[in-house]
């Protein structure tokens, strides 16, 4: 796995090959029953080589903060589409580390990706523990059917009939977000998991504390 946290080039082809190897290692099972605390990470860059990187973790289903920690973190890898986790990972490792968690929610993708390895299933797979992939935007895969307009609805995406992760109404009329398994945890309860962690906003509360912890920090 070291050449995850430190890729010796950027050869896409070689890049590639650790990503599918990262895929293979994907456990697609609940292997966590009703968590505890769910966590939040998400990295804001100032700069193209300087980052802040965060991590905030919940009580689960409360959804009460309970442990903030941030990062002021160098960042040795390009912004590559695809490949985020090689930019990402070593980062969000040095502040995910100091935040324990059942169920670890990243702002990217986790296996709903080209190579079925987004930084989520990186981040799970290093780690050995529960993640899922909550994205704003769809990266890979069509929306099977038609998404319904009110908050719990969701559709599959698939590729070639393949479900690699579903869109998920988190709001009524907002759009929606796009949730994938990253490791050790079902779709099902991936799906479960964002929508109860997700009970004002369309973003899932914990990503957004990460996201304006590491955005202030930034700004500061």
């Amino acid at each position: 796995m070291l050449d995850i946290l430190d890729p010796k080039s950027t050869d896409l082809d070689k890049l590639s090959r650790i990503q599918r190897k990262v895929a293979e290692e994907v456990i697609k099972e609940d292997k966590v029953g009703v968590p505890d605390r769910v966590a939040g990470c998400d990295i804001s860059f100032s700069e193209e080589k300087v980052a802040y990187s965060a991590c905030v973790s919940f009580d689960f289903p409360g959804m009460e903060k309970v442990v903030s920690n941030w990062e002021k973190v160098e960042v040795d890898f390009p912004y590559i589409p695809t490949f985020l986790a090689f930019r990402e990972l070593k980062p969000m490792l040095k502040t995910v580390k100091g935040v324990e968690a059942d169920v670890y929610l990243v702002d990217s993708q986790g296996i709903a990706h080209p190579r079925r390895a987004g930084l989520a299933s990186h981040l799970g797979v290093v780690m050995d523990e529960p993640t899922i992939g909550i994205a704003k935007s769809r990266l890979h895969g069509e929306i099977e059917g038609e998404l319904g307009s009110e908050r719990g609805s969701f559709s599959y995406l698939k590729v070639d009939g393949e479900v690699i992760g579903a869109a998920v109404r988190t709001r009524d009329d907002t759009n929606p977000v796009y949730v994938s398994i990253g490791h050790k945890v079902s779709l099902e309860k991936a799906i479960d998991i964002t929508l109860k962690s997700s009970p004002r906003y369309k973003i899932s509360e914990p990503i957004r504390a990460a996201h304006k912890l590491a955005s202030e920090k930034m700004r500061e």
